[in-house]
């Protein structure tokens, strides 16, 4: 009887499992189902206890076996990968002392002369603004030469119209002075008033062309006859005179219209 109610006992309630228990849960589940298959004596069937499913863990992959099989399996580099692996490291050691050298050359002699390069690009548009400004002054200096010239001409007309208005009338004033000291029979005046009469007709005479030439032509002959024939035939000398002085009265307006 004593060994009837050890056996029925209340079992004890299962704990959570883990994972490190969980390979108790099996042991005691086991001896459990060992117990049930013994015959038991004078004890009623106990309840079959509800087994709880397991939950097993899944075994780590074995990653460090892996990488030493690859390691293993791995070859040492041959002669040729080394060979060829040197040369590259030499090619870009190559590569960057050309690189170095190549920016050191540009910076120590093509920077100077690109500066000065620049330089002189601005001197010369400074050049070409400069001569730019001469000219247009040369131009403004030429328009004002021009107008200069042009109204000197025009003043070196006018002097020269003045000059042969002046040469008119002082030869009609002599020829006037000279008729009048003849009505007053004064040969030796009138001898006098002509006596510079001749060199301003001569001066007058390219006027007077330029006008009438026909009486360009006559007129030193006239007054050359006139001038010889005062003491001879004073008369004849007052009418010439008469004459000779409606001769210039009648180039008036044509001298001084020039």
């Amino acid at each position: 009887m004593n060994e009837t109610n050890e056996d029925i006992q209340p079992e004890p309630q299962p704990t959570p499992e883990t994972p490190e228990t969980a390979h108790l849960s099996e042991q005691a589940a086991t001896e459990s189902a060992t117990q049930d298959l013994q015959p038991q004596v004078e004890t009623e069937p106990e309840p079959t206890p509800i087994e709880e499913p397991q939950v097993t863990q899944p075994e780590p992959a074995a990653i460090p076996e892996k990488t030493e099989k690859l390691k293993a399996d791995k070859k040492p580099p041959s002669k040729f990968q080394i060979f060829l692996r040197k040369a590259l490291i030499g090619l870009g050691i190559i590569a960057l002392v050309f690189l170095a050298g190549f920016l050191t050359d540009h910076y120590v002699r093509y920077q100077p002369l690109s500066e000065k390069l620049d330089q002189t690009q601005a001197e010369l548009e400074t050049a070409n603004q400069t001569i730019a400004d001469l000219e247009s002054e040369n131009d403004r200096l030429t328009t004002a030469n021009r107008t200069a010239t042009n109204e000197i001409a025009a003043l070196e007309e006018e002097l020269t119209a003045v000059r042969a208005n002046a040469l008119f009338y002082q030869v009609l004033v002599d020829v006037n002075t000279a008729r009048i000291n003849l009505f007053l029979e004064d040969i030796e005046g009138a001898q006098a008033a002509l006596e510079e009469t001749q060199d301003n007709l001569d001066d007058l005479l390219p006027f007077i062309n330029d006008v009438d030439p026909e009486l360009a032509l006559s007129l030193p002959r006239r007054l050359d006859l006139i001038v010889s024939g005062l003491a001879r035939d004073p008369e004849t000398g007052l009418i010439d005179l008469e004459l000779f002085t409606k001769d210039l009265l009648a180039l008036e307006p044509l001298l001084i219209g020039e």
